[in-house]
């Protein structure tokens, strides 16, 4: 029989049930601090720089700014995520969106590159129909092997992504469908090691990563040298990273196996996560800034119905932040990279 494995404490540990009636994860937006944004963004626009050489530094928001620190403080030590609601997206153009965007984020860690091809800013939205980039920034997009999951529409089950902190920004929400959801990686921890302990050892054993040879450095895919875990301990504290499809694709392409509590403790995630109030469910609204610390929260998305029009489709901005040593680099590496 396993050991018992101690179960992570602090406000890092939730059910989306706790939730329900409260809006404290929610920041809504004064006309003082829409009003910093704006001369902040005229400002930026004014320098002259590129938007990813932008940082706090020269995204200034004098008040505003106090209280994404504070909200940056939460991320990192109370429940793992909040919503910055009520950026008015529709009186910008999407150049200057990103900028915004961008800047925002700036107050909540360094923001990185997401592939090798940079994509500082990433879109989320569905171009799996698309057989000429709507843009030039979707050129490189199209020509990969296989789109990421983020330039593809439907569900996505909980996952975490490689970085500190990331951020979804809200354009344009779907025509219907597609709530966005969180769930505690502590959460999850406790729950399978109350419930089944041989689970958790395998979870903290971690598994394989193998990511697409478009992310790569070195030339073709690679499967990492070592396991990587699903959970690590720090203290009372507990994180959590974990990549579904490229662990299966690592499994599918090496010469190794699981054994059966390990390939099974994979599907235990996601099946307690399912399990109803443990998640935590909402919409984006447009003008939503979502930012979450991915290293305690695993997030997901349910299906949705999207428009035919692409200039009418669900999209985000995604982001990504670091605020630890490792990961503040400005060279993208895949996660089979990362842990070799």
């Amino acid at each position: 029989m396993a050991a018992r494995i101690d179960p992570a404490i602090g406000p890092a540990v939730w059910k989306g049930a706790d939730f329900v009636n409260n809006d404290e994860w929610i920041v809504s937006l004064s006309s003082d601090d829409l009003a910093e944004i704006d001369a902040a963004l005229g400002s930026v626009q004014a320098t002259g720089l590129p938007v990813h050489k932008i940082t706090a530094k020269e995204f200034l928001l004098p008040n505003l700014g106090g209280a994404l620190k504070a909200l940056a403080d939460e991320l990192e030590t109370g429940r793992g995520f909040a919503v910055v609601r009520g950026v008015p997206v529709e009186r910008y153009s999407e150049e200057e969106n990103k900028f915004l965007s961008l800047g925002l984020c700036s107050h909540f860690g360094n923001v990185i590159p997401q592939s090798r091809q940079g994509d500082w800013i990433n879109h989320v939205i569905d171009i799996s129909d698309q057989m000429a980039a709507p843009l030039p920034e979707f050129d490189h997009v199209l020509q990969r092997k296989q789109l990421r999951t983020n330039h593809r529409g439907g569900e996505l089950d909980f996952h975490t992504d490689t970085t500190d902190v990331f951020a979804l920004f809200c354009l344009r929400p779907a025509k219907s469908g597609g709530k966005s959801r969180l769930v505690s990686a502590a959460m999850l921890h406790n729950i399978i090691g109350e419930t089944k302990p041989d689970y958790l050892e395998a979870l903290y054993v971690g598994y394989y990563y193998m990511s697409q040879s478009d992310d790569n450095v070195k030339s073709g895919a690679c499967i990492s040298a070592k396991r990587v875990p699903v959970f690590i301990r720090k203290g009372d504290k507990v994180e959590g990273y974990y990549i579904s499809q490229v662990v299966q694709r690592a499994l599918d392409n090496g010469d190794f196996e699981y054994n059966a509590v390990e390939d099974d403790a994979r599907e235990e995630l996601q099946r307690v996560s399912e399990v109803p109030g443990v998640a935590h469910e909402f919409d984006l609204e447009a003008g939503d800034l979502l930012v979450v610390n991915n290293r305690t929260v695993l997030h997901a998305r349910y299906d949705y119905e999207d428009y035919p029009e692409i200039e009418r489709r669900r999209h985000l901005f995604r982001l990504w932040m670091a605020n630890t040593p490792e990961m503040m680099s400005k060279t993208f590496l895949a996660p089979s990279e990362k842990f070799s």
